[in-house]
């Protein structure tokens, strides 16, 4: 009996590597087909077995099976702050198809999954939720709102996901001022520095740099813990300035009566700055009343102002104002180049004559027609043609011609050669002011996920909590030169090398002035 059994458990096995064998040769695969043919007419056993066999023996044995692991963006992908969360999942999107297209992963493909947080409180907790049911997360690139992160983050962290956030400032999220300090969540990285230091340093800029020393607070956001307007009134009281008044704005509070109440109040409090910690709606609309009065009174933004909303509904009041933000603008960073180019290619470039935008490098917009940067002097689109076919070749066939003249197409050639130079650097310039600041923070965070990745996941069956706790680990370790810099965490999962930028409106436009780092 027992002998039958175990003759009987071995069928499946000896069937399977004789059908294997004969599934080498052209002859065999004939004759196993219409066996297949003859034994599925009448379903059996036999037939699944063969069947099953065939499946097995079809394919190579030894090929490499790929898996797949998610990447994750959480980024308002609607509403007012749409602009900035489509270039943060364009920007990882780009980390993303450079990682699969190079291999970084052996053995891994990455998929990118996106959730909408509306930049709001409701919309964080549900994209946490969907986030925690995908099984192939490996990590998350976002929230970009740190009233976002506040409700999203204890899910993620306690479901062990990394998380690195290219611009959440809220002290408290790395557990800044808390006596004794302890890191609230384990799996949550940020690259950029704290309000604690934004505040700090707009402050020493305000009563040192520019000696005001009556300053009125309009203050936003009171929801959560101590305010940006908080710290940066605390900061500049310990500098000797006086804080006339604290005026809280509950959102941005533009079709209610806070507008009028506050710019009345201001006129008669007579500072000689306002420091703005509000949304950049009612800053601008704040902005405007402001400058209605015949007063001159300098002002002072947070980074909510680095909106086109607030030059949109300020218009030439802004010009001059101040604004201070902890992401540099891809400008002011040595090693973005390549990263500006490519996201350009594939995203678009600046605004061609009609609106419309083309892609970095190419020529022609997708309707065929030619495409000119409108910055570009129309002599310098014909420069490549003119440096290819040197001035010599264009000389007068006498060689006895004028040196004067020779030395007059020489010198036409050198400047057809600068202006095109010129015209070069100017696109540059223009393609590197277009592409948002948190899109190169974004691309930053995304490689850093998966440089860790890359150490923890090959040779891994699956993405499951000993990977991801891995990951994070690998992602506290690791150091690398990004495009916005050197990129590390302290313990807390804090940058190393925050940066405080001062930016002024110039004819809506606005331009970086200074780093602090």
């Amino acid at each position: 009996m027992d002998h039958a059994r175990v003759t009987l458990a071995t069928v499946p096995r000896r069937i399977g590597e004789w059908t294997r064998a004969r599934w080498r040769t052209g002859r065999g695969r004939a004759i196993l087909a219409a066996i297949v043919a003859l034994i599925l007419a009448v379903p059996s056993g036999l037939g699944l077995v063969l069947a099953t066999a065939l499946d097995d023996g079809g394919g190579d044995a030894n090929a490499p099976v790929t898996r797949v692991a998610a990447l994750g963006v959480m980024a308002p992908l609607s509403g007012d702050l749409s602009a900035d969360g489509t270039s943060v999942r364009n920007a990882v999107a780009l980390a993303v198809d450079e990682a699969n297209e190079s291999g970084a992963i052996p053995g891994w493909r990455l998929e990118l999954s996106t959730r909408d947080d509306l930049s709001r409180p409701d919309g964080g907790a549900q994209a946490a939720d969907a986030f925690v049911a995908n099984d192939r997360l490996i990590g998350v690139v976002g929230p970009l709102s740190s009233l976002v992160a506040k409700v999203a983050l204890p899910t993620l962290s306690a479901a062990g996901i990394p998380v690195v956030s290219p611009s959440n400032a809220d002290p408290t999220l790395t557990g800044v001022g808390a006596d004794p300090r302890t890191r609230p969540y384990p799996s949550y990285f940020r690259l950029a520095g704290t309000d604690e230091l934004q505040a700090r340093v707009a402050a020493e800029y305000a009563v040192r740099t520019l000696g005001r020393r009556r300053i009125v607070i309009v203050d936003g956001e009171p929801r959560y813990g101590t305010t940006l307007g908080g710290r940066f009134a605390v900061r500049a009281a310990a500098l000797g300035a006086t804080i006339a008044a604290v005026h809280q704005v509950q959102g941005d509070g533009v079709d209610g009566s806070d507008l009028d109440t506050i710019a009345e109040a201001i006129e008669q409090e007579a500072p000689d700055l306002v420091y703005v910690a509000t949304g950049a709606a009612f800053a601008g609309k704040l902005r405007t009343r402001l400058a209605a009065t015949g007063a001159s009174i300098q002002v002072i933004g947070s980074d909510a102002l680095l909106q086109q909303r607030y030059t949109d509904d300020a218009k030439s009041a802004a010009d001059g104002d101040l604004i201070t933000s902890l992401l540099v603008p891809p400008t002011g960073l040595p090693a973005a180049g390549a990263f500006v180019a490519d996201y350009s290619e594939r995203f678009g470039g600046p605004e061609d004559d009609d609106g419309s935008t083309t892609p970095s490098g190419a020529g022609s917009t997708s309707s065929g027609k030619r495409h000119r940067d409108d910055a570009t002097p129309r002599a310098a689109t014909r420069a490549p043609a003119a440096i290819h076919a040197p001035a010599a070749t264009r000389a007068p066939a006498d060689s006895r011609a004028p040196a004067d003249s020779r030395a007059s197409v020489d010198s036409a050639a050198a400047q057809r050669q600068q202006a095109a130079h010129d015209a070069t650097v100017e696109l540059a310039q223009r393609r590197a002011e277009a592409v948002p600041a948190v899109a190169a923070y974004a691309y930053d965070a995304a490689r850093t996920i998966i440089r860790a990745a890359a150490v923890v996941l090959p040779g891994r069956p699956a993405v499951d909590v000993a990977a991801r706790h891995d990951v994070v680990a690998a992602i506290g370790r690791g150091s690398f030169a990004g495009v916005t810099g050197p990129v590390g965490f302290d313990r807390w999962g804090d940058t190393r090398t925050p940066s405080v930028v001062l930016y002024t409106v110039l004819g809506g436009r606005f331009v970086a002035l200074t780093t602090w780092t």
